[in-house]
């Protein structure tokens, strides 16, 4: 029976090993060479695909004192998961005639950080919606679909009616500043025409008051109308760019496939050459 211990016979078999790596390099370099080239050929016999995208502004609700208000739908995770939803293929797939089989598994999304540098973590964050698909047409339709759908599904409820009640703002303050400015006419005229002192200081004090408070209405106009514009820009999702145009790439990475060949092929010639190594050891 051996008495040799257990982990002597593993040290042994290690070194071993390590022995046959070091004699037989040669086996482990041309095993990585070959799967290099292995792997870049199937990434050139891959074929080819056609990539569409749109870059999405995702909607940024604020409360009335211009707090952020926090929006699940609009985050990077919630678009996502929209645009890759059974449901929304499907809508796409009505609207473009593409099967869904096809929009399956060939829709991604990427966050891009407006900021640069140390600001990156203030800026503004655009989604990209990315489809791949083997026609160029269908590509463009559907990222095409999927920025309107998403534009149409995280426009909140909330600003919805914030731009309702600024436009029945808008439009009251736009009336009072008609007749005030009416008003205003017609005081002139009269303190034109007035004869009597006291009569004419009693109207030109109303006057003045009618062109403070039609300075005061024009401020809150503005300030109104600014708010308005917030909301139908910033508040609401909006599509960056022209319509999406698909551009030919290829289905597998290239720089990917290499690699991974390079690796398989490395491992594969270290197994040949502890195999070989153990062979002329055994004879």
């Amino acid at each position: 029976m051996s008495t040799v211990p257990y982990d002597a016979e593993r040290e042994v078999d290690l070194s071993g090993w390590r022995a046959a790596l070091v004699e037989r390099w040669w086996v482990v370099a041309a095993g990585l060479v070959a799967g290099a080239i292995v792997g870049g050929i199937v990434s050139l016999s891959g074929g080819s695909v056609w990539q569409a995208s749109v870059e999405l502004s995702p909607a940024q609700a604020f409360s009335p004192s211009g707090a952020p208000v926090l929006n699940y739908n609009s985050s990077p995770r919630a678009i996502n998961d929209l645009v890759t939803s059974e449901a929304t293929l499907a809508q796409v797939s009505a609207k473009t005639n593409v099967p869904v089989s096809e929009l399956r598994g060939n829709v991604t999304t990427q966050s891009i950080a407006t900021g640069a540098g140390s600001t990156a973590a203030r800026g503004a964050v655009l989604i990209k919606i990315i489809v791949q698909l083997h026609h160029e047409k269908a590509a463009a339709d559907a990222a095409s679909a999927l920025g309107s759908i998403v534009a149409t599904e995280t426009t909140s409820p909330y600003v919805q009616k914030s731009i309702g009640v600024l436009t029945t703002q808008i439009s009251g303050y736009q009336r009072e500043l008609v007749s005030l400015a009416t008003l205003t006419r017609e005081l002139n005229t009269a303190v034109a025409k007035a004869t009597d002192p006291l009569t004419r200081i009693v109207l030109v004090q109303q006057a003045n008051n009618a062109a403070l408070r039609q300075s005061t209405i024009s401020n809150d106009l503005a300030v109104s109308q600014q708010q308005l514009s917030l909301a139908r820009t910033i508040e609401n999702p909006q599509i960056i760019g022209p319509p999406p145009r698909a551009v030919k790439t290829t289905a597998v990475s290239r720089r990917n496939a290499v690699l991974v060949g390079a690796l398989i092929g490395l491992i594969i010639g270290a197994i040949v050459a502890v195999f070989a190594g153990s062979r002329a050891a055994a004879e």
